[in-house]
């Protein structure tokens, strides 16, 4: 029951932040997803244009058949990181006892991390219920040795490769534990490992084209392999929002770290004094399955790292995901390893609430994406179809995030981004300047002569939008200006034609 109360505590946060706008490589997605058929989704991800595997993708092409929204196309991710609750449970009960794997379940219901990415519609939930689906799988099949054990844990293995190539280290980690602690079991950990691998190789071209697009180059410059940003990836992973731009002292805030801190604190302290005082604990031989749990959260950022240290950066916050659940685990193992269990719980209450409060934090404005839903729906409700709107785009995906919330009803102008909508962007493609953006929004401005401006003045392209206001502002006004406060705010600027003769500033 308790499991089941966590579960869902889990589900109804994440379901309650379903809704928000589609955002940064979500745009991507809805382009695969909506502008395709299935075998065009397929045809899609296996190019250079998109550099993950397919399987998210066709899973949310099924709910788009019901409807296009957001909601749908996180679906797959919704109900992965909610099974990614009761799975790290029973992998924990399996490894560190039922008590750690109640507390590493909380932590994974709570994970402001696991929330947002279980809220995406990309594939890194996807790939860590996959990893723990996998895990059980093996560890059921080393303790009954029956076919069909073997045959799943092939499968998901397999299937958690076609989520994201990143889970290949923990993957990897696990068969490599099985190998060593269970000699009995080898025959069929290497036959279902060779059966995951033979069922991947139908990817290898697309696993290709993914290691030499472009896209894997620009990702690695732009967050290259240092000290600060190994730190910076840590330490939002763990306990923070994704995206650096909210810190840690935002998310989860200054009260959450310091109980996260003394809880982790208190159990070290408590585990080491009971060792020093009664060596007969400290001379049990650590278990196996404590062994597949430090596999598990180790083998991916180490993976990663040494990958980075020789080719281009894996090592960024997202990609660390499938190590989350082991080190939940592992976290879970050193709260619950005392013998006192007043420790235990206060100890154990002090993480947990630390988490609850950073999952409560979710719900701010600062960690809501773009809220260009809110601008299109007072786009729609005000402009006429004639009227011209101008959008400050910083996704790389075909489509921008009004381009998902008004379709074609609009002529929409795009700042910092190609005019077609077709394909992916590419270094051939050509960017328009900001007196031809002007020039074209003027023509298209309708009998009305109103122009919609849509952008955020903290992303990077902002000083574009400012000189398409000043290349306005001799023949257009400003008359309304709306903030609708998120992760980056998003503004929406309403321009009107001055009447003949009239003439003044557009504002800033």
């Amino acid at each position: 029951m308790a499991v089941a109360g966590l579960t869902a505590i889990g589900f109804v946060i994440r379901l309650a932040l379903l809704h928000q706008s589609l955002f940064g490589d979500e745009l991507a997605t809805y382009w695969d997803v909506t502008t395709h058929s299935m075998w065009g989704v397929l045809k899609t991800v296996h190019s250079d244009a998109e550099i993950t595997p397919p399987l998210y993708f066709v899973l949310a092409k099924l709910p788009t058949y019901v409807a296009v929204t957001p909601e749908m196309l996180r679906l797959p991710s919704l109900v992965a990181g909610t099974a990614s609750i009761p799975m790290t449970y029973l992998l924990g009960a399996r490894t560190v006892e039922r008590r750690a794997g109640m507390v590493g379940a909380a932590l994974v219901a709570l994970s402001p991390f696991l929330i947002y990415y279980s809220t995406e519609a990309r594939s890194y939930q996807l790939m860590v219920a996959l990893l723990l689906a996998s895990s059980l799988c093996l560890l059921r099949g080393i303790e009954r040795g029956r076919p069909g054990w073997w045959i799943a844990y092939a499968a998901f293995s397999c299937a958690a490769m076609y989520s994201h190539y990143t889970v290949a280290f923990a993957l990897a980690a696990q068969a490599v534990w099985a190998l060593w602690a269970h000699p009995g079991a080898r025959r069929a950990v290497l036959l279902a490992t060779v059966g995951a691998a033979l069922a991947f190789l139908p990817w290898i071209t697309g696993f290709v084209a993914d290691l030499n697009s472009p896209t894997t180059q620009i990702l690695s410059a732009l967050q290259p392999f240092t000290v600060s940003g190994i730190r910076t990836s840590l330490g939002h992973w763990w306990i923070g929002y994704p995206y650096p731009t909210t810190s840690l002292s935002t998310l989860p805030g200054y009260l959450a770290l310091a109980l996260l801190g003394a809880g982790s604190a208190l159990a070290l302290v408590a585990l080491l004094f009971e060792r020093i005082r009664l060596p007969r604990v400290g001379s049990h031989e650590v278990s196996r399955g404590l062994i597949l749990i430090f596999a598990l959260a180790l083998a991916t950022p180490i993976g990663e790292a040494l990958a980075s240290a020789f080719s281009t950066n894996l090592f960024g916050a997202r990609n660390l995901a499938a190590a989350w659940p082991g080190c939940a685990l592992l976290l879970a193992a050193l709260l619950t390893g005392s013998s006192r269990r007043i420790v235990v719980t206060i100890s154990s209450a002090l993480v947990i609430a630390g988490f609850a409060i950073g999952a409560v934090k979710m719900f701010g404005d600062s960690a809501q994406r773009p809220n260009y839903g809110a601008a299109a729906r007072a786009i729609a409700a005000h402009a006429n179809t004639s009227d011209a709107v101008v959008e400050q785009v910083f996704s790389p995906g075909p489509l921008s995030a009004i381009d998902t919330e008004l379709g074609h009803r609009y002529r929409i102008v795009r700042v910092g981004a190609p005019q077609e909508r077709d394909h992916p962007f590419t270094a051939f493609d050509r960017v328009a300047t900001p007196r031809q953006i002007a020039q074209e929004a003027a023509s298209a401005s309708g009998p009305e002569g109103r122009i919609f401006v849509v952008g955020s003045s903290e992303a990077p392209n902002w000083l574009a939008v400012k000189d398409v206001l000043r290349r306005l502002r001799p023949r257009f006004e400003l008359v309304q200006r709306s903030v609708y406060d998120s992760l980056y705010p998003v503004q929406l600027l309403v321009l009107k034609r001055f009447a003949r003769g009239g003439g003044g500033p557009a504002g800033p």
